[in-house]
């Protein structure tokens, strides 16, 4: 029989270990213990229920079946995290000395049970001890679902304290859901740090023009994204984005990616405080990227200045005006249209303007204006 997991007790509270003590009973009984050595481990159970709530801070106490010298045993794996047991405290077998007084209680459950470990670190202590029971029990599927349904009828009898730890169990998983989500976010963060600075160090190296513009294009992108991600995990609402610091941010980006040559445009930003969907928002940001960077390229050939103005009106119940322009040249006469071009920025342009169902027109009368009209987002 391979070992099976029966349940999990939490164990945070001096409570807690009243419901410890009645799981074990009911294994116990399962397995068939004589009254003396049920009372032994038993309280051998407790005893190690007690230690990881008073030294370990927090812990967890997994029963399970499983297999000793042919016969089926009980198994018990308590873990805490606290912050271990002194390696000058330990006894070569791994068992604190009962000689500092602080290692009573582990000494009197490993003379109880069959076999006995203990691993222990700054990470916190696993205790695995296994209990031999004297009767000869055939081992097998049928005395897993005994003790299925034992442990069913004692959380029938008690049904506040089954759900209690039914609702700790998932505090637990959610927080450490959310844990393991703000170390992937804290690394998705630094990636997208990296990959602008190596970006950046490319341009900086990049002999050829062509090159050097399409490293700038994309680090003005990748900062778009770093700013959302950025501003996702500062928000106060999940899921929610500040437009205004993101489109701002997305200028200074670009101000800062085409700074260096013979033109200086300045960036003009007007952009009422919006919180919008992160999806939303980020879409928004690469389109005013794109936008930049196009005039940034070619409003102001042969002009050493400009300006770009970047104005954002209205809100998500209403609907939502992005008014990109600058006071360059303009369109040529004969200038394929660019709301037409096969060039990437616009393609993107013209992809996320479609998922959002929004409207876009240009006007070249007085430099270049490209307006989107974005329907109501609730």
């Amino acid at each position: 029989m391979k070992t099976a997991k029966l349940t999990t007790v939490t164990l945070e509270k001096s409570a807690d270990v009243a419901r410890l003590r009645d799981v074990a009973m009911t294994l116990a009984n399962v397995l068939q213990f004589g009254s003396f050595e049920r009372t032994r481990t038993v309280t051998a159970v407790v005893e190690l229920g007690r230690n990881a709530i008073e030294h370990g801070q927090k812990g967890r106490a997994t029963f399970s079946l499983t297999e000793l010298a042919g016969k089926p045993a009980l198994g018990l794996l308590v873990t805490d995290q606290g912050r271990g047991i002194p390696q000058e405290k330990l006894q070569p077998d791994g068992v604190p000395s009962s000689a500092t007084g602080l290692g009573l209680g582990l000494r009197g459950v490993q003379r109880i049970a069959t076999r006995f470990g203990v691993e222990t670190g700054d990470e916190g202590t696993r205790v695995n001890a296994v209990f031999l029971p004297s009767a000869n029990l055939p081992s097998g599927s049928q005395l897993i679902e005994l003790a299925t349904r034992a442990l069913d009828d004692l959380s029938a009898k008690d049904p506040t304290a089954a759900l209690s730890e039914q609702n700790r169990e998932l505090a637990e998983e959610i927080s450490e859901r959310d844990l393991l989500m703000r170390e992937l976010h804290h690394r998705t963060g630094n990636n997208l740090a990296l990959i602008a600075a190596l970006i950046r160090m490319s341009k900086s190296r990049a002999e050829q023009d062509e090159t050097h513009q399409v490293l700038t294009e994309l680090e003005v992108r990748v900062g778009a994204l770093a700013k959302a991600h950025e501003l996702m995990q500062r928000g106060i609402e999940t899921g929610k984005v500040e437009l205004s610091e993101m489109v701002t941010e997305v200028a200074r980006t670009s101000e800062r990616a085409f700074s260096g040559g013979r033109l200086n445009a300045t960036i003009e930003v007007a952009c009422e405080e919006l919180r919008l969907d992160s999806k939303f928002a980020i879409d928004i940001g690469l389109i005013v990227g794109e936008l930049i960077t196009n005039a940034f390229k070619y409003a102001f050939v042969g002009r050493e200045e400009g300006i770009i103005r970047v104005e954002v009106s209205g809100d998500p119940k209403h609907g939502i005006a992005l008014v990109v322009s600058d006071n360059g040249i303009g369109l040529p006469a004969d200038a394929e249209r660019p709301e037409r071009s096969n060039s990437l920025g616009w393609r993107l342009i013209r992809t996320l303007t479609f998922q959002h169902d929004a409207t876009l027109t240009v006007d070249s009368a007085d430099g270049l204006c490209v307006r989107i009209k974005f329907p109501a987002q609730i």
